[in-house]
């Protein structure tokens, strides 16, 4: 079977084809080479945007155009709506206390 290389960061998560970090589960939009120099030459550039990262680069199999991939990174799409949704199941509404005559 084909392999090709894909650019994983600290987090687990996959470079996708325009730049941004996503969680793997729809391998289409996940950026792959056949060779290890050009996917290594692609890691150096999103480093030198983003000096905190820790990526490497990883072989995976190829199916029909797409890399297989067996483990997913989280999906960070939209945190801040997750953030959101946390924050709304802690808070505790309170009733305003009705006055007595």
């Amino acid at each position: 079977m084909a392999t090709a290389y894909v650019v994983r960061n600290q987090l687990g998560q996959y470079l996708t084809k325009k730049g941004e970090w996503c969680s793997g589960k729809e391998p289409a939009t996940v950026f792959f080479k056949p060779h290890f120099d050009e996917a290594l030459n692609q890691l150096f550039e999103v480093n030198t945007k983003d000096i905190e990262l820790r990526g490497k680069v990883v072989e995976v199999e190829i199916e029909d155009k797409k890399p297989i991939l067996n483990e997913f990174g989280p999906d960070l799409v939209q945190p801040d709506l997750e953030a959101a949704a946390e924050q709304a199941s802690t808070e505790v509404l309170v009733a305003p206390e009705a006055s007595v005559a």
